[in-house]
């Protein structure tokens, strides 16, 4: 079975509170565009420290994270803003070492309400929501 990637956009979601807070919408959002592999196992947006600072989010806390290695701490980062297939969704973001692939984790899947297509292996808006952006409740 292969991997499935995504083009994921990344924004600083403090710059996009500032532009809003401040009415006339010239301050600038840092953004990024990634490649990073759907990974259903991972909980968050993992990014490797370069993409996070471009984006200049601020560290929020260290975690202990749970790998096919064992334990280690991870940093984890301000909120930032996802979109994927044009869907979006706010979420924090783990940094990762750069010998791993950037991934998005099944939280931002669940709130877009993205599958990987099981045949293709392609990430596309979950069936079972009839081509709608659904969230549950249940």
């Amino acid at each position: 079975m292969g991997s499935t990637f995504a083009e994921v956009e990344v924004e600083n979601y403090s710059d996009i509170e500032a532009r809003e807070a401040s009415g006339n919408g010239r301050i600038p959002v840092r953004k990024v565009k990634v490649r990073a592999q759907v990974d259903s196992g991972s909980a968050l947006l993992c990014l490797h420290r370069g993409t996070i600072e471009k984006l200049g989010l601020r560290l929020y806390y260290t975690a202990k994270v749970r790998t096919g290695g064992g334990e280690v701490d991870r940093r984890i980062y301000a909120p930032a803003q996802v979109t994927v297939l044009g869907r979006h969704c706010i979420v924090e973001v783990m940094e990762i070492p750069d010998s791993l692939p950037q991934l998005l984790g099944y939280i931002p899947l669940e709130y877009l309400d993205l599958v990987i297509h099981p045949k293709s292996r392609k990430l596309v808006p979950n069936p079972e929501s009839g081509g709608k952006w659904m969230l549950d409740l249940l």
